[in-house]
């Protein structure tokens, strides 16, 4: 029989501190942690998840993690059938496939919804050939791009290359003369710029655009009109239209176009200087004196200067 005195003490569970001191007995109680200590420790684990935030995304953790995880959406969704698939092409001509496929930078690993056609649409108009593009996402796989290109104008010469200009001058490319053939060839600094200008005025003179070989510029400032015979036309700086109404009429009272000469003077204002070669250098001394011609400049009736090649006139 156990002894009352032998009753089995209570075990204390947990820590334990002494809340009662007595002479006769000892009562134990819990630890009441007080609320500054509570708080204490949830600032240092914010301390902490903040230090190991800002580590990660000084240390590019997150991007790359962010990153992975969008890619890894991108290749689902293009794994389902949202890649770039077929790239379909409107009003080309001139521009080739491959500038155009490698300017869109689309391709079969491409997701859709992904790309950026505005940066696509800067691109392609950043192609000398393409004046104006547009592109457009036609879900779930195919891009359609518009685009609008620069005619080619003119065939320009100079340093010994030749390109391919528009009506405003743009290089669209290198080019032969030979691939161009119904182009006008125009050669010097300037030539590409200012071809243009020249046609228009040159439209409503069809015999002498049909006897143009070329047109030269001379220190970008005026033209020389080579003609297929050979034959070079310098024309003035200013009042063209007025240079070229003396020259027709000087081609219908005597057939310039069609003689053995070298050069016609146009550049001064009061005067035209015909130049011969020099197989018909004797012949022109019997030329008889031709009819009063309008000057460029003044409109009045002037005649003809006819130089040999050795200066005399």
């Amino acid at each position: 029989m156990a002894s009352p005195y032998e009753r089995q003490l209570p075990v204390p569970q947990g820590r334990r501190t002494v809340a009662t001191k007595g002479p006769r007995q000892i009562q134990l109680g819990r630890t009441r942690r007080g609320p500054l200590g509570a708080k204490w420790q949830l600032l240092c684990a914010a301390f902490v998840a903040s230090a190991v935030l800002y580590g990660a995304i000084v240390g590019g953790q997150i991007e790359k993690i962010f990153n992975a995880t969008v890619t890894g959406a991108e290749r689902a969704a293009v794994a389902m059938g949202f890649g770039v698939k077929r790239v379909v092409v409107e009003g080309q001509k001139n521009a080739t496939d491959y500038a155009i496929t490698t300017t869109l930078g689309a391709g079969p690993e491409t997701f859709m919804l992904a790309f950026d056609t505005d940066a696509a649409k800067d691109r392609l108009e950043a192609v000398p050939w393409i004046r104006h593009a547009r592109v457009m996402r036609l879900l779930p796989s195919t891009l359609q791009v518009e685009i609008e290109e620069r005619d080619p104008y003119a065939i320009w010469q100079n340093k010994r290359q030749t390109f391919v200009v528009d009506s405003e001058g743009v290089v669209l490319a290198p080019a032969l003369p030979q691939a161009f053939p119904h182009l006008p060839l125009v050669v010097g600094e300037g030539a590409g710029k200012h071809a243009a200008a020249l046609y228009q005025t040159l439209e409503p003179y069809k015999d002498l655009r049909s006897r143009m070989l070329a047109a030269l510029r001379v220190g970008d400032r005026r033209w020389t009109l080579k003609l297929r015979t050979g034959t070079e036309i310098m024309l003035p700086d200013g009042n063209i239209e007025m240079a070229l109404d003396a020259l027709q009429k000087l081609e219908r009272e005597r057939g310039v176009f069609e003689q053995d000469i070298a050069a016609i003077d146009m550049r001064l204002l009061d005067r035209i200087t015909l130049r011969l070669r020099e197989t018909t250098a004797a012949s022109a001394q019997d030329a008889t004196t031709p009819a009063g011609v309008p000057t460029s400049a003044t409109g009045t009736i002037n005649q003809p200067a006819i130089h040999q090649p050795n200066g005399r006139t």
